[in-house]
This record gives C-alpha cells, structure tokens and sequence, in this order.
C-alpha cells in the first residue's frame, strides 16, 4: 500500500474515472511476415470520471494522465516493458500482457491509452499482435488485469465484474494508474535513448538532420575559408557579368552615335583656289583611345585639275582650321620630286620653270594621351596644276628727257636667269633688286627725241614697252675765240683708259637705295660748264639764232670751280672704290666710285685724295680736297648723264630701285 501511495502522490490527477478491462483484439495479417505501416496515432480522448463509489479523503481518483510527447528521435517497433514485482501475498499471477503494439512515426510518438479506455478508437490504433510479433520477439506488457494481480494481499483476487465491491474496483483503478504512470515514464526515457535493434527488426532510419550533423567532422578554417572565397568570387563574377551588360549597351549606343558629323572640317586652297578632297580616313573615338569608329572612302582616284594657272613663282597654300599636320608632296612632268616637306616650309618654295606639275597634300592628326576625345586620320587632296608665271614688267615712268634716267623692274621670276632687254638705248641690263630685277636706261644727251620700244623677256614672258624721249633744255655758249672756252674740258670719249675699263663694272647692290643723292661739294661753287652746254667759237649771228653750227662741243659732264678757291670733296652717295690714283697731265687725282647697278661718280683734277681704291665709303664721307676746277661726271656703262639732275633729285628713274 506505501508504494501505490506514493506513486499516487507523485502524479497530478484531475479527476477519478473508474479502471475498465483492457481488450485487445488479436488479427493477423494477410500478408504475414511483411510489416504494415505504422498507423497515425489518435489523439486519446479524456474520458470523463465514473465512479461507483462515493470519493473518500484518502483515496481521490488522480487526473487522467498526460503522456509527454517524445522529441523527434526515431522510435523502435516494440518497447520493452518491466513492471515491478507484484507483492509476495498475491493469490494469482495476472495473465501474460498482450503483445506491444506498433509504436507510432518516430517523429510524433503516440500517447499512452487512459486505463479503461476499452472503445473501439484504441483498438484500432493498436496493431494487430501478430503484427508485432513477426518483427521482434515478444516482450510482456503489463496490463490493467495484471496489476490487479499484483495487487495487496487484501485486494479480491478474482475478475472484476459489474458485481465486485467498491473498495476492490478502487484498489485495482489505482493499480492500473500506477502502471500506467510507470509506462509514461518509461516511454520518456526510451524517447531520450534509442532502444537496441533486434535481430529480426530493419535497422531504423535516422530522421534527424542533427544527428547526420553530428557524425559528420567539423569544418576545418581552411575549409571555411575556401567556402567563404568561392562564395565571394561567384558573387563578384556576377557583379563583372552584370557590368559588361550594361558597358556592352553603353558602347553599342556610343557607337551608333558616332556619325559623320563629327569628322573635322578642314579647307585647303592653293593659290587661292580651294581643293577638293579625293580621299579620308577618321578615327571617331567611343570610349577613350582605345575603341573607336572609323570612317573612310575614297571620293576620287584622279588628281583634280585646277581651274586657273599658277601666276606666281611662290603660290600660297592654306589649311583651315590650324592645328593639323600637313604635308605637301609635289613632282614636274618627269615624276620627279622637287619638293617634299610640311606645309609651313613651302612658304619659302619658289618654282624654278614654268610646266605643269602633280600635288599631293596629307593632313593627319594623331592626338596626345591627355586629350583622348580628339578625333584621328587624315585627309587627302590631290592635284594637278599649271605654273604658268607671268612677271610683273613696269616703267618708272613714260616719258624721259635727253640726258635722264629710265628705269624697267621685273617683280619676281621663277628661275634665278635675269631678265632680258632689247632696245637701241646702252644699258648694262638687269641686276637683283629686292625680290625682282631693274635695268637702268641712260638716255645720251643727243638721243632724237621720240618713241623707243623697250622688248623684255623673264621666265619665258615677253612684254614690249614703249619709252618717250623728250629734248632736254640745255644751254649754250658762243665764244670769238676758241681760247676761250671752259677748261679743264674733258669730253664724253676723251676718259682715260685706267677709267675706260672700269665702266663695265657692275655691282648688284644698290648703294643709294639709302639715303639716294647729295651734292658733293659743301662750299658754294659755280659751274662754268654743265651737262649738255655746247660752246661755239667764231658762228655767224644766223648761226647762232638757230643754234646750228660746226665746230661747237657739248659737255658731257660739270665743271666745279670753288668760290672761294678751295673746298672738300665728299660723296654723294655710298659706294665703293674702284680707283683713287693720280692720272697726272689734264686728270690729276682721279677717283671712281661705283654706286652699284652700273651707275658711277667720276671726279678729276682734286687737289688731294682721302680714300684708296677698294674703300667702302658712305654717303657724306670725305673724300679729298677741291682745286681750282673739278670735272665731275656721272656715268650708267658708258653713258654719261647729267649729274646735277642727280645730285637734286632730279632724276625719276633712280628714285625705283
């Protein structure tokens, strides 16, 4: 009895129900040795309290027990049962316990059946025996009957019917309570503790994922670490997948984009005649330097003809807008090179003959690192064209008298030959004057008065002028006595022969072109004999009213007499030396200076010399000393003309240079 009370103390009854015979319905299978699957446990129902004895103070029926539910650990087929012995006063042993039932799906184990719960509901959620003992040995279940076998020796020892007393029903309701509890227990602690597998049973299937985990080894930090990587690479090759979908869209509208439109505008003319491009070839850039959109065609196979010649020996070329590199490749008739380099050098290119000639210009950009937006290529223009100079060929002026100066210039020529001059007029032809060539026409103090055609000729180009030649107003004298004339006279063929040479002297400089002429003397002097006087001895009256007479000479030069008996000589313009010598007899000291482009100062009779021959000498310098009387001349070749004309600025012709 102290055992039944305490079991009965340690569980929480709520109410007391009478115990009813267990029973068990034994069918076997038809398929026999084959296990059925486990049926799905039926939530026992609570069977309210029936008693058939009033409740007393020290026997209250416990609550209907609450069997745990197992954790999901996987549950055997049968479960072995050990029910403590039944006390040693017990008249009978109680029957054996039917075989187990099937346990429930490990995952959900069933509750324990409440003692009497004899519907038909627990018997079908039990398995047939036969069932179970095909699978394992059978093993005793205690039962309600049993534990009232075992009951106190005061307890009736017979079957209990409708008929037996209270106090037994109540003994053998507690007995099975207490079995019952024993049975919950004991189906908690094999919940926690698998139970031994059987010869004859399967093996059981794990159903926990924990415990897989547990016997698999623990990850390594290698292990980990890989994982961790491999994860990161996947997840970075995706990000890279997805950017190059979106760079490879970006590219694609960029490059659709890129149209025409963007390709430079660039003019070139030559000469002042635009060229048409025959070919291109652009680079327009998409992103950056290192993908970009070409465009390229050639327009034209042929070289294009220009419309107009080339009137100019050095013909201008021009490329628009600047900034690119140009470069220029011209050839003659022959196929020849003759010029070869950048656009900026041809500036400088003259043309040696006239012809026709074939042209290629390049002009390339190619960019620089810092600035990547710059579209790249070139741009080809190839042409063919005709240099066809024709010199510009001009008078100083129309119209010259007897004894003055013409002049004839000649703009720039294609080949370094001097122009060509034919006339009847002495000249010393045409020498280099700034970027052309001058010739200097001396006009003889007899020359007849009139027209006179002027046939020059540069690069091919013939051009014929027409000069006039005016009388110039010369005076004359008349004398009874030929002693009486001017003295020292020196006459146009009387030169000496040490100065007779040096009138084919010819310098190319133009020596006045600064500072042109001055009179040579600084005193105050008289001209007893000028340019172009002819002095007669012994006309009649008639003859000289119509100044017709033989026997005069004309001077073709000046004689200088001093005022004041003596003075300095300087020069009347720069020049150089060509003799500074004492000619002795008529001559005296005799100086020439060559002012260049023939044109020459001729003095005689000086009381001393300054300067030696080959001197440079500039305009105002001293050159020696004044006698009595100087004969001064000036000379163009072997023509003389009228220095006084020169010395004011008298003469138009030397004022072109």
């Amino acid at each position: 009895m102290e055992e039944e009370k305490k079991a009965a103390a340690g569980v929480d009854w709520a109410e007391k129900a009478p115990a009813a015979p267990r029973r068990r319905s034994r069918k076997k299978s038809a398929a026999k040795g084959k296990p059925k699957k486990p049926a799905a446990p039926a939530e026992p129902k609570q069977q309210p309290a029936v008693s058939d004895t009033p409740e007393t103070p020290a026997e209250t029926a416990p609550a209907p027990l609450q069997v745990p539910e197992a954790p999901d650990a996987p549950q055997p087929d049968t479960v072995p049962v050990t029910l403590p012995e039944p006390p040693e006063t017990a008249s009978e042993t109680a029957p054996a316990q039917p075989e187990a039932a099937e346990q429930p799906d490990p995952a959900e184990p069933a509750e324990a059946a409440l003692p009497g719960a004899g519907t038909d509901e627990t018997a079908a959620a039990e398995p047939a025996p036969e069932d179970a003992a095909a699978a394992e040995p059978e093993q005793p279940v205690p039962d309600a009957d049993e534990g009232a076998a075992n009951a106190p020796e005061d307890a009736p020892q017979e079957d209990s019917t409708e008929e037996d007393a209270p106090e037994e029903k109540a003994r053998a309701d507690t007995i099975a309570r207490t079995a019952q509890l024993s049975i919950a227990q004991i189906m908690a602690g094999l919940a926690d503790t698998p139970a031994e597998d059987t010869p004859d049973a399967p093996p059981a299937e794990p159903d926990s994922t924990e415990e897989d985990t547990e016997e698999e080894p623990a990850d390594t930090l290698t292990q980990k670490l890989g994982r961790g990587v491999t994860g990161m690479l996947r997840w970075l090759l995706l990000v890279v997948l997805f950017v190059l979908v979106i760079a490879c869209g970006g590219v694609a509208w960029l490059y659709h984009n890129a149209t025409p439109d963007m390709l430079p505008q660039i003019k070139a003319t030559f000469d002042g005649q635009e060229l048409a491009p025959t070919a291109y070839k652009w680079h327009v850039p998409i992103v950056g330097s290192w993908l970009r959109r070409t465009y390229a065609e050639t327009l034209n196979p042929t070289p294009a003809e220009l419309a107009l010649p080339v009137s100019g020996a050095s013909p201008d070329l021009v490329v628009t807008p600047g900034g690119y590199s140009a470069q220029l490749t011209i050839t003659d008739a022959a196929g020849e090179s003759i010029y070869d380099g950048s656009a900026t050098g041809f500036r400088s290119y003259r043309f040696a003959e006239n012809g026709t000639y074939d042209a290629k210009l390049i002009v390339s950009t190619s960019g620089t690192p810092a600035d990547e937006a710059t579209v790249t290529g070139t741009e080809t223009w190839q042409f063919r064209f005709t240099v066809s100079i024709k010199p510009s060929i001009q008078l100083a002026t129309d119209s010259v008298a007897q004894g003055g100066v013409a002049a004839v210039r000649v703009g720039q020529t294609l080949g370094q030959d001097a122009p060509a001059i034919k006339t009847t007029l002495k000249n010393v032809g045409f020498v280099k004057a700034g970027s052309g060539w001058i010739c200097y026409l001396p006009i003889p103090w007899n020359q007849k008065p009139g027209n006179i055609d002027l046939e020059v000729s540069a690069d091919g180009y013939t051009e014929t002028l027409s000069l006039s030649v005016r009388a110039g107003s010369f005076s004359y004298k008349d004398y009874s006595k030929t002693s009486q004339m001017a003295a020292p006279y020196i006459g146009e063929d009387d030169a000496p022969a040490a100065v007779s040479k040096l009138f084919a002297t010819v310098d190319d400089k133009i020596q006045w072109s600064v500072g042109g002429f001055v009179q040579p003397f600084l005193d105050s002097f008289d001209t007893p004999l000028t340019y172009g006087m002819t002095e007669y001895a012994g006309r009649s009256y008639s003859e000289r009213g119509t100044n017709y007479g033989y026997g005069g000479r004309t001077s073709t030069n000046v004689i200088i007499r001093p005022k004041n008996g003596k003075g300095s000589m300087i020069a009347p313009a720069s020049g150089r030396v060509l003799l500074a010598k004492d000619l002795g007899g008529l001559y005296g000291n005799t100086l020439v200076i060559e002012h260049g482009a023939g044109l020459k100062s001729i003095f005689y009779g000086l009381a001393s010399l300054e300067v030696k021959t080959g001197d440079t000498i500039k305009q105002g310098q001293l050159l020696g000393g004044c006698s009595k009387a100087v004969v001064a001349e000036m000379r163009i070749g072997t023509v003389p003309i009228d220095p006084l004309a020169v010395w004011r600025s008298r003469c138009d012709g030397l004022k072109l240079y």
